[in-house]
């Protein structure tokens, strides 16, 4: 696994031993990015349930101005910070070990706003519609905002939770890529 693009183009990426963590491969991510374009310079990024961290490195390397990563599994926090620091792009990068609900509810107490948010959970354990409506709850997107959700291709994805709909939805063989706009009020 490496960086695609940006300043940290062809760096290596570190990559778990076992099954605990399913990264993101790289032509899927390389795919993400072409769609996001050129929106990803100057973005607050959020890497939800991050593993290796490289969804939000390659944030990083494309020019968001900081980068948010959060997982509450040790070994993926371990290896995220270890990628980060590879790749000298932890200037800009945020590093937090802990459960995706206590992190939302803490970022919406520091008036955190994300332009675009990653969430790749366990694939089929309903999470996603879960992270949505706690999204929903919590005031954390812009209004342009973006969320991105990787799920196994077979897991059904809600058209729409409360302000956030879906926008396109891509399959690449077993996983599937939803993308959610923010609907103004």
């Amino acid at each position: 696994m490496r960086i695609i693009a940006g300043k940290a183009r062809g760096k290596k990426l570190k990559t778990p031993e076992g099954d605990h963590i399913r990264p993101t491969l790289d032509r899927i991510r390389e795919n993400i990015y072409n769609m996001i374009g050129t929106g990803i310079r100057g973005s607050v990024f959020l890497d939800l349930f991050s593993g290796t961290g490289a969804m939000g490195i390659e944030a990083l390397s494309r020019g968001a101005n900081k980068v948010y990563f959060v997982d509450s599994d040790r070994r993926s926090y371990e290896l995220t910070q270890y990628n980060i620091k590879s790749a000298r792009l932890e200037e800009n990068a945020l590093i937090y070990n802990m459960e995706a609900e206590r992190a939302l509810e803490q970022f919406e107490r520091q008036g955190v706003k994300f332009d675009i948010i990653f969430l790749d959970p366990p694939y089929n354990k309903g999470i996603v519609q879960k992270i949505l409506q706690q999204l929903e709850k919590y005031n954390i997107m812009q209004d342009e905002g973006t969320v991105i959700v990787e799920t196994d291709r077979s897991e059904e994805t809600p058209e729409s939770i409360g302000k956030f709909f879906r926008e396109r939805e891509k399959n690449y063989a077993a996983t599937k890529i939803t993308f959610y706009g923010v609907a103004n009020e």
